[in-house]
Order: C-alpha cells, then structure tokens, then sequence
C-alpha cells in the first residue's frame, strides 16, 4: 500500500513533535537495517539457560489475582 511514497513520508516526519523524533529515528533504522543486530555474549548465554531450563510459568488466574481482576 502505497499511498503516497517518500513525500507523503517527508511530510509525516514534519508533523511529528519534538519529542517522538527519537523514537521514528529508530524505527526508521530499524526499518533499513540489512544485518542482524548482534546479541552480546552475555546475553545468548543467558537465552540458553533460560532454554535449558524453562519455567512452569504463571498461571492465568493467578496474573489476574495479581492485577486484581
């Protein structure tokens, strides 16, 4: 769906307001990245643990009690 290309992109850009320029220049970066961002080496060893041993989780009703719903 191309509803206005690049220009109408431009002009989005323009409306936004100062603070969530941030936020859209991320994204944006996000959106051209060609590579896989790299996961630090702590981090994968961590993912494995957590893999090798997952956690039961926490049961619906009990989230529920927790928010009070």
């Amino acid at each position: 769906m191309n509803r206005g290309g690049k220009e109408e992109l431009y002009n989005l850009v323009e409306k936004l307001p100062d603070s969530e320029i941030a936020a859209a220049e991320r994204y944006l970066e996000f959106l051209i990245s060609t590579g896989e961002a790299a996961v630090d080496p702590e981090m994968l060893k961590r993912i494995d643990a957590a893999r090798a041993e997952p956690s039961a989780g926490i049961p619906h009703d009990e989230v529920l009690r927790e928010y009070g719903l």
